[in-house]
């Protein structure tokens, strides 16, 4: 089984976990980011946390952390080293995660609500209302891009602007929509 796991990307090993408790894909997930587990711990190792009960520790919140984890695993398993070398060996406060890893959230829930109906009604509203926030340049560009199926390049030369520039301000709209529907589902 561990072998056909190698074969699975990151994404789908974090939903075995989360679905499926498996704790075979977390010892995959923990095998691929040993290396930087323990390149970002070796400059801070010392006599006061040795390797011997720092790891132990470290791969204990990590594993934990990992069961609720969303989007880039190195980013996780960077902040929890950081988080035990200055705060010691108390349990750390939940990860918050980047507002890219939003987007990934947004993605989840949009395949979560697959054929649910009233999940699907519930997350066309939240959409519509964070569509309903951005400007008029903002809304065009969505509309353009992914409802028209326009080329970055069109879109580039309307505006007269590089296609990079296009590219990237549709990139900062989703993690805008992606945070206003994450902002909504906590208030």
């Amino acid at each position: 089984m561990h072998l056909q796991l190698n074969n699975l990307n990151d994404k789908e090993l974090l939903l075995r976990m989360r679905k499926l408790q498996d704790r075979e894909a977390a010892g995959v997930l923990l095998d691929r980011y040993s290396h930087l587990l323990v390149a970002v711990c070796m400059p801070k190792l010392s006599k006061e946390k040795p390797a011997e009960t720092v790891f132990p520790a470290i791969t204990r919140q990590l594993f934990t952390q990992l069961s609720s984890s969303f989007g880039k695993i190195n980013e996780t398993v960077y902040a929890i080293v950081q988080s035990y070398f200055v705060k010691g060996n108390k349990p750390t406060a939940q990860y918050i995660p980047p507002p890219s890893q939003a987007i990934q959230r947004l993605e989840l829930q949009v395949e979560q609500a697959g054929n649910n109906p009233i999940a699907k009604a519930t997350l066309t509203a939240r959409i519509e209302q964070a569509l309903s926030q951005l400007s008029k340049e903002e809304a065009e560009l969505l509309t353009g891009f992914y409802l028209e199926h326009q080329t970055l390049q069109d879109l580039a030369q309307r505006r007269h602007i590089t296609a990079d520039k296009v590219r990237n301000s549709l990139k900062g709209i989703r993690k805008k929509i992606a945070t206003q529907l994450k902002d909504v589902a906590y208030e």
